[in-house]
């Protein structure tokens, strides 16, 4: 379904369709708390909706989706996230707010993160452990 033009608070807790969106950008190496994840790749869409812009990160990690997360373009979270079901391709959501993503540590480096929680949870590796 599309965002409605005429009140997009009913129709943004909706997984985002791309054929809605314009490309804006790519990020190589996504960052969370402070830490470049190498391979964790977003690619960035935006679509104005009303007087408000509505952006949605699309992750990849090693080329395959592993979430979506949307929101509004100048908040600080995003409002909304789904994770990518590896087995369907379908998606796990929408859940509110921003997606679970621990970074995975050893001493000072960095090997992987944990996305999504319970049974959602997945592991993945940027490099192996020391």
């Amino acid at each position: 379904m599309a965002f409605a033009e005429t009140d997009p608070s009913e129709t943004i807790g909706e997984i985002p369709h791309l054929t809605d969106f314009t490309f804006h950008k790519t990020l190589p190496d996504i960052d969370f708390e402070a830490v470049a994840l190498a391979g964790l790749d977003a690619d960035f869409y935006r679509r104005p909706v009303g007087d408000r812009t509505l952006s949605v990160g699309v992750y990849r990690f090693a080329g395959a989706e592993t979430h979506r997360a949307w929101g509004w373009v100048g908040e600080e979270h995003c409002s909304w996230h789904a994770y990518r079901d590896p087995a369907t391709g379908g998606f796990h959501g929408p859940f509110q707010g921003c997606p679970l993503l621990r970074v995975l540590r050893e001493g000072d480096r960095a090997y992987g993160f944990e996305l999504g929680s319970g049974a959602l949870a997945r592991t993945f590796r940027v490099r192996p452990a020391d």
